[in-house]
């Protein structure tokens, strides 16, 4: 079968938009670390498929977004770069049952507007780029 950048490229964009809307429902639900982890798969979408542009190939099985940003080729501003690392907790430690409890409890109301808020600045100008 043969590789179609292009369709590739809007299967990410379409699974990202999708995610992001979805995050937004789960903070309306006061499902706040799930909203936080709807966003991150958000923004990893959004880079694989800025990554697939770039590079004519598949993106790599990865859920690092500072690696998936690194491949894109983009001039990243370092605020953003950082932005992305940190949003890497809300990956790993919405998944893993020996985290989840503790991060579950650092999940309020006001830490996840403030996070979710960021990830949508980032993903809006992922999504310009």
């Amino acid at each position: 079968m043969k590789f179609e950048i292009q369709k590739t490229v809007q299967y990410w964009i379409e699974g990202a938009d999708y995610d992001l809307d979805v995050a937004e429902a789960m903070f309306e639900k006061e499902k706040y670390p799930y909203a936080l982890f709807m966003g991150h798969l958000a923004l990893e979408k959004m880079l694989k498929a800025l990554v697939v542009r770039a590079t004519d190939n598949h993106a790599p099985h990865t859920h690092s977004l500072p690696l998936l940003a690194e491949k894109t080729g983009l001039l990243i501003p370092q605020k953003t770069v950082r932005a992305l690392a940190r949003f890497m907790e809300f990956h790993l430690e919405a998944r893993y049952p020996n985290d989840r409890k503790k991060f579950y409890r650092k999940c309020t109301k006001d830490f996840t507007t403030r996070n979710l808020k960021k990830m949508n600045e980032v993903f809006q100008w992922l999504k310009k780029q």
